[in-house]
């Protein structure tokens, strides 16, 4: 019998199905209703060939259930995983691998009440089970506490010292307590863990840029967007870097790859307005509205901005 939580979990996995209007003609209409007979039948077919597939250990045991749940899990199917997970639990309640994978997706899903209760009876269960540990740091991460975070994510990287995410999130947490040393170090530990992940790069370099450390801030996100050359934020941070260091020419290339040329246009707009350098945050934003035209609303409301900011800091 399937519990109140798999029945929440998979209320946030419900899609609605859009059906086309009805024919006119009853031929039609009849071939229309065997053709979508004919499909779900293949659905069926496949998904219990699918299944079948992936019946490698027989889902007899608690074990048989976990690992079947690890495998749709990679496949991210992950309301048929968390079912496999919850038959592994009502089989074996004392099991805390697959409680962690259930607080795990729970956690995907934005359910943090439900993630947390999860993550804490595997602790009471097994007090030294670090993943649980850091999954409710970043339960409390996501509620926006950032003590109780910390105190999580330290005790998961005691556990286990190998844990990225958990140094990662810790960099987080004391760059924006302005504690750029402490948050160095555990970037660092998290990149040499996982030393080809450029987002990890990215967060070093922005510490660095927050402590004024330019270069090294450059060197940084340098190696991030050449490890991610498609992510739009290492990009547009290092264009952002650019802008500070005064390299505009630059900044506005590095801009123009993440976005195009009015979105480079509008973020030079964006850099000077901060700086309070309303003459030039203007003539960016003209030109970014120049540029394309679908950019118009958006750069023109800030082009007014920077006008008034102007006639106020000219009287």
């Amino acid at each position: 019998m399937i519990g109140s939580g798999y029945l929440r979990f998979l209320m946030f996995s419900l899609a609605s199905v859009l059906m086309g209007c009805a024919s006119q003609n009853t031929a039609q209409t009849q071939l229309i209703r065997q053709a979508s007979e004919y499909r779900q039948m293949m659905d069926r077919q496949k998904a219990s060939a699918e299944e079948e597939a992936l019946k490698k250990v027989p889902p007899l045991t608690a074990e048989g259930y976990e690992k079947l749940g690890d495998q749709y899990f990679l496949q991210g199917k992950t309301d048929i995983a968390f079912k496999n997970y919850y038959e592994a639990l009502n089989l074996d309640p004392d099991q805390v691998g697959p409680r962690y994978k259930i607080g795990r997706l729970f956690l995907g899903k934005g359910l943090l009440d439900e993630a947390e209760k999860e993550f804490q009876g595997v602790l009471e269960k097994k007090p030294e089970y670090a993943l649980a540990e850091e999954g409710l740091g970043r339960v409390y991460f996501a509620r926006n506490k950032p003590k109780e975070a910390e105190q999580s994510f330290t005790k998961a990287t005691q556990l286990d010292a190998n844990l990225w995410q958990a140094h990662n999130f810790l960099g987080i947490i004391y760059d924006r307590q302005r504690d750029f040393k402490k948050a160095f170090i555990h970037y660092q530990k998290a990149i040499t863990i996982q030393p080809h992940m450029g987002i990890l790069y990215n967060n070093l370099g922005m510490s660095l840029f927050l402590e004024g450390e330019y270069e090294a801030a450059l060197k940084a996100l340098i190696e991030g967007a050449k490890l991610d050359p498609d992510n739009k934020k290492i990009q547009n941070n290092l264009g952002l870097l650019l802008c500070r260091m005064g390299r505009f020419q630059e900044a506005f290339e590095t801009f123009k790859r993440s976005g195009g040329e009015a979105s480079a246009y509008y973020n030079l707009g964006c850099f000077y307005m901060i700086g309070k350098k309303y003459k030039e945050a203007i003539q960016y934003y003209q030109k970014a509205i120049d540029a394309k035209p679908e950019f118009y609303v958006e750069a023109y409301e800030k082009m007014n901005k920077a006008k008034a900011a102007l006639a106020t800091q000219t009287l």
